[in-house]
């Protein structure tokens, strides 16, 4: 994951084009009459094995080696075979990035075997150069008249990025933005995506501020945990729509090995996308009508509708879309429904959809719109009409422009049909209210707006504290790794009961026995009755993928009341064993009192492993095969209380419970502390494969795991989002105080001690951390200050017991930026005005000093206001260099923490020559 280079790729001074010639169907050719036609002002050279003087008036030369100067992007079209060599040349001469347009690469093989493609990773390993393709389209940048492609057309100046995958998808999307006048900063495809990759061009997008949104197709990802690092970044400053083609088996690019519980790959790629705070949508006009929404309308203050037509029919048809999606229909205030009343016929519905009538004048569409601007309930309008013989269309367009102007309404509008109505649409898109072609559309677009800024509250909520992210669960991890010693790749049921134990989930109380006899006489203590359970290997693996013979395997009898009924009962179990599991080996039996008053709606949970998206935590129904695969939900681990309410809320169980359930509050708490210490289960013991509960009932407790199994693999596992680093905890006791305080990774929960903490600042604290005064600190302003990305920032607070005994506080932290590259991070720091003279400052800074320097960044800089002399002595004690900076009035702080190894990375910090 890097930027290197890239810079030279979006804005080269200079450009060549090797194996253009002047052949109409040469590829080459094609590219550099679009960077001519396109008006590229940098200097332009062609490579070309046949000696031409020029190529449409470019120079040319023979070979690599012959060119004068070393340009910044090479562009190569030339047979498969010689890629690899040109490219490994190029490099050699000092070229930063290629774009290889070449195609077939990976269909095409060298003499070993392997795809010619590879020849393209491995050449740009060796020498640095940066490589985009093989099998792009190329690369747009129109505000730099930068047309690097084959493609039919440019494209026109904008602020969105497109980043696709598939040369013809991108063709297609070109000629569709044109026609609805959406213009781009940046429009590539990777292709094959042999070195440069998504994550690359999401990290330079994401800091490029000529860029508002990011749109993405997306047909695989490699490399999960660096497209999930980028795109979680990006996603907080910019809105990010995704299409990932390939939903079902029969139309993925790369097939994808499922792990155990899961049938389609599609439902994770939901899960990553939605944690990344991506809006997925369903295809390319989804994506620009999401485009539309999101970058034309205001955040949504009420996530309700209302709905206004010339007519019945249009409105009937968006209540219907609105409902299919889930939205809700705004409820009209009295005051709006009297003075609408005032507007419109006697026998007019006085609800919402509102009719308007046939015949509705620009005037009244102006008056009913200004009428819901008053309504507080009321904060979204769909505007709809269709074309009347009594009324002009760009006239109603016009009142409704004009109405929209200085209200606090998100008004959004629908002008049905085609040939009368594109000026009006016209007048729209300048006016900048989002326009649709039918209420259904309109419909999506507005639910996708809904849906993005769902999952972007998802991500900023405070999770309630649950997760004891300090308990020590060494022994319990010991039992998964004795197994793996002893040559088994899974737990006993007594030992994967024992592991959820450990972790607070409770289970039912059970006696394992090693065959009839101890069954017997166990029953004998007992003396009540009993269920009995044979247990056999492949009973004790998760998930387990049986016949239909074996679905209908009875492996359970309940309520045995007398030493007869056992040993009948355990004689047909052990036949039914045998019927469907011959080569599964037979391990004893479990027995469990019956009536241990648990039930409720049964629940499975577990844990799987994907190869590509590593831990997933499950979640659904449990019971019949069917239900269980139709229910099951997925999420990314770690998972926090909201995350798990949310995949919860997912599942048709959740509906269930909810309606069905005698203490639904109870039991959805429940289930969701279950699905978080799963999740905590498999970031502590990575040799976990699979786990699963199933079924999860209930009782006065709150949930109860009936059978447990667990598999495992001698490979870890790990998260692709990077779990709480609980290694980087740290006590030292205060010299002054002797209070003992903890120096750890900041949590979501910690949000509301870390309000506090600013709230209770000095004015002048306030000025020197923020370079202003500040009063207030919104939830959402210090959720996005504790709930980070551990992979790019790092945020260390001191936390101590308070000194009355309530709670916990916050007495001091430090946060550090590292860019994509790891070169720079850009720190800050603030401590608790009443620790002054406690050296916490000091403390904190050297942490993160620390911490830092072990992770590799090359240089750690800041800016400290030339009146905070508590800060620029601080950073004078801990051997920064301090400069003035004039143009800013800030003083420069800079710390090497490690030399630059690269000269790319010399440059890149202005250490080495150009």
């Amino acid at each position: 994951m890097s930027t290197r280079y890239l810079e030279s790729l979006f804005n080269p001074a200079s450009i060549a084009v090797v194996g253009a010639s002047e052949r109409a169907d040469n590829l080459g050719g094609m590219v550099l009459r679009n960077l001519l036609s396109g008006g590229y002002p940098g200097r332009l050279l062609v490579v070309n094995r046949n000696d031409y003087d020029n190529v449409h008036g470019i120079p040319c030369v023979k070979k690599v080696s012959g060119m004068a100067f070393s340009p910044d992007l090479a562009i190569i079209c030339t047979p498969p075979e010689t890629v690899g060599k040109t490219i490994r040349r190029l490099g050699e001469a000092g070229v930063r990035t290629a774009i290889v347009m070449t195609g077939g690469m990976s269909r095409t093989h060298s003499k070993t075997g392997t795809p010619l493609m590879y020849s393209v990773r491995e050449a740009a390993k060796e020498t640095g150069i940066r490589v985009l393709g093989p099998n792009t389209i190329g690369l747009m940048v129109p505000a730099r008249s930068l047309n690097a492609t084959y493609a039919h057309m440019g494209v026109l100046p904008g602020r969105v990025a497109f980043v696709g995958q598939s040369g013809t998808i991108a063709s297609s999307v070109i000629d569709w933005a044109f026609a609805r006048g959406v213009g781009f900063s940046y429009f590539l495809t990777l292709g094959d995506g042999m070195d440069i990759d998504h994550d690359d061009l999401i990290d330079y997008l994401a800091q490029d501020t000529q860029t508002r949104a990011i749109l993405l197709h997306i047909e695989h990802i490699p490399n999960a945990r660096r497209f999930m690092s980028a795109v979680r970044v990006a996603s907080r400053t910019k809105p990010v729509i995704a299409v990932k083609s390939g939903r079902v088996p029969e139309s993925e690019w790369l097939p994808h090995e499922l792990p155990d519980g899961i049938k389609r790959s599609d439902p994770i790629y939901d899960a990553m996308l939605q944690r990344a705070g991506v809006l997925r949508v369903d295809g390319l006009g989804q994506m620009f009508d999401a485009l539309e929404t999101l970058t034309r309308m205001r955040p949504l203050r009420r996530e309700s509708l209302a709905i206004m037509a010339n007519g019945v029919g249009p409105g009937v048809l968006a209540v219907d879309r609105l409902a299919d999606l889930g939205g809700q229909l705004a409820s009209l205030s009295e005051s709006s429904i009297n003075g609408l009343a005032e507007l419109l016929p006697s026998y007019w519905t006085r609800k919402n959809p509102i009719d308007l009538n046939y015949d509705a004048s620009p005037e009244l569409y102006g008056k009913a719109i200004k009428i819901l601007a008053k309504d507080p309930e009321i904060a979204n309008v769909l505007v709809m009409y269709a074309p009347s013989l009594t009324e002009d269309s760009l006239q109603i367009a016009d009142a409704v422009v004009q109405a929209a102007k200085g209200t606090r309404l998100n008004i959004f509008t629908c002008w049905l049909g085609q040939s009368t109505v594109m000026e009006s649409r016209e007048e729209f898109y300048r006016a900048g209210l989002p326009s649709f072609f039918n209420p259904e559309k309109a419909v999506v677009a507005f639910m996708q707006h809904i849906r993005h800024q769902r999952v972007q509250r998802l991500l900023t909520e405070t999770p309630e504290s649950f997760t004891d992210h300090f308990s020590d669960h060494t022994k319990t991890r010991r039992v998964a790794v004795n197994a793996l010693k002893a040559g088994r790749n899974h737990l006993s049921s007594q030992e994967a009961r024992a592991v959820v134990r450990d972790y607070g989930v409770n289970t039912i109380e059970t006696v394992y026995c090693n065959d009839v006899e101890e069954v017997m006489g166990a029953f004998a203590i007992e003396r009540r009755p009993v269920d009995v359970t044979i247990v056999h290997e492949q009973g004790c693996h998760p998930f387990a993928n049986l016949t239909v013979a074996q679905r209908r395997y009875k492996g359970t009898l309940q309520k045995l009341n007398s030493e007869a009924a056992i040993i009948d009962g355990c004689r047909f179990l052990m036949e039914e064993y045998e019927k469907h599991f011959p080569t599964s080996g037979f391990v004893g039996f479990a027995m469990q009192r019956s009536y241990q008053h648990v039930g409720g709606i049964e629940f499975s949970v577990g844990i799987t492993r994907d190869a590509q998206f590593g831990p997933l935590v499950v979640c659904g129904a449990s019971g019949a095969h069917i239900n269980v695969m139709t229910d099951r939900q997925i999420a990314l681990p770690p998972l926090n209380m909201v995350l798990a309410r949310e995949l919860l809320r997912r599942t048709y169980m959740y509906k269930l419970l909810k309606e069905h359930s005698l203490k639904p509050e109870a039991d959805i708490r429940a289930v969701s502390e279950t699905l978080v210490t799963l999740s905590q289960i498999v970031i502590d013991i990575p040799e976990i494969l699979g786990l699963e509960i199933s079924p999860l009932l209930f009782n006065d407790q709150g949930a109860v795991a009936v059978n447990v199994a667990i598999n495992l693999s001698e490979t870890p596992g790990r998260p692709i989002i990077q779990p709480y680093p609980r290694e980087l905890e740290e006590w030292l006791v205060l010299p002054k105080s002797g209070r003992r305080v903890i120096i750890r990774p900041a949590l979501a929960e910690d949000e509301p001690s870390h309000r506090v903490f600013h709230e209770l600042q000095s004015p002048e604290s306030i000025r020197y951390r923020f370079f202003q005064y500040r009063k207030h600190f919104t939830r959402e302003d210090v959720a996005q200050m504790v709930q980070i990305d551990y992979d790019r920032e790092m945020v260390f607070i001191a936390n101590a017991p308070r000194e009355d005994g309530k709670g916990d506080e916050t007495l001091g932290t430090v946060r550090t930026w590292t860019d994509a590259d790891n070169l720079q991070c850009e720190f800050a720091v603030m401590v608790h005005d009443k620790m002054k003279g406690e050296g916490l400052g000091i403390s904190l800074m050297q942490k993160m000093i620390d911490y830092c320097r072990a992770r590799g960044t090359v240089e750690m800089v800041g800016n400290v206001l030339a009146d905070n002399r508590p800060m620029l002595q601080l950073a004078e004690h801990m051997g920064f260099e301090i400069k003035y900076n004039v143009e800013e009035e800030v003083m420069d702080l800079r710390l090497v923490l490690n030399e630059p190894k690269n000269d790319w990375q010399k440059e890149r910090l202005g250490k080495g020559a150009h």
